[in-house]
């Protein structure tokens, strides 16, 4: 097989070889092309991860637990808000089922911050008598894994299939993990529900967080409940969420 780098050398015995430099002229060039190649694709990364951080997008969609909330959303979004549910309320059934997806879409977006408050004023309303503390400790056992997308299907899930406020069941623990399991949650999260790990944890931020709503409505607490800059959003208005956004852009 005849090499085509360079000029023929003659060779007394008839045939030819490459001159020596025609090699290495080749892998110089063959070196300098793999590392422009390389810092091109390297490149394209840092930029992506740029524009996606400046575009406000939250690609590995995290959730931080607090003193009283489960917060999600990008850290630099424009808007940041206090949601305050119960998990047995009928009245936070229907917000999540006809606001829910918005809300979600709007903290995918890197255009909101929700922290979450889950209340457990209705306990007493269920048969067990502690339904809303357990499924609030289900949220933090979920809000463990740090994974945005689970916890928002989780939290639509549980009101999805939201038991009836003094009816005659709700869901035992293992129902609670069997529904985190169906929205993705791993054999560790479903244990934490299932064994009730965060109980005692959420019975404290239910308290902690009907104070710190309490301070900013005067008193008046009621489910569901947005504030905003520590003021409370009408959210009887089907726009309320377009409004905000459309007032930070």
């Amino acid at each position: 097989m005849s090499a085509k780098s360079g000029p023929a050398i003659p060779n007394v015995r008839g045939g030819y070889k490459p001159q020596s430099t025609s090699n290495v002229l080749t892998y110089v060039l063959v070196t300098i092309s793999v590392i422009v190649l390389a810092a091109l694709i390297i490149g394209g990364v840092v930029l992506t991860a740029n524009r996606e951080k400046d575009s406000g997008l939250d690609p590995n969609g995290t959730v931080t637990s607090g003193n009283t909330d489960l917060t999600v959303g990008s850290a630099t979004a424009p808007v940041t808000i206090d949601l305050f549910e119960d998990a047995l309320c009928p009245a936070c059934g229907m917000f999540e089922k006809s606001q829910g997806e918005e809300v979600a879409d709007a903290v995918r977006g890197g255009k909101l911050r929700v922290r979450f408050h889950m209340l457990n004023f209705l306990n007493e309303s269920s048969p067990s008598r502690d339904y809303s503390t357990r499924a609030a400790a289900a949220m933090q056992c979920v809000a463990g894994e740090k994974n945005q997308e689970l916890f928002l299907k989780f939290h639509s899930a549980l009101f999805q299939q939201q038991p009836m406020e003094g009816g005659s069941s709700d869901h035992s623990n293992d129902d609670l993990a069997k529904i985190a399991r169906e929205a993705g949650a791993n054999e560790a999260t479903q244990r934490c529900i299932a064994n009730g790990t965060q109980v005692d944890a959420a019975a404290k931020a239910a308290q902690e967080s009907v104070n710190q709503l309490s301070k900013a409505v005067g008193g008046n607490v009621s489910t569901p409940s947005v504030l905003l800059e520590g003021k409370k959003v009408d959210h009887s208005n089907p726009d309320w969420l377009k409004n905000i956004l459309k007032d930070q852009q």
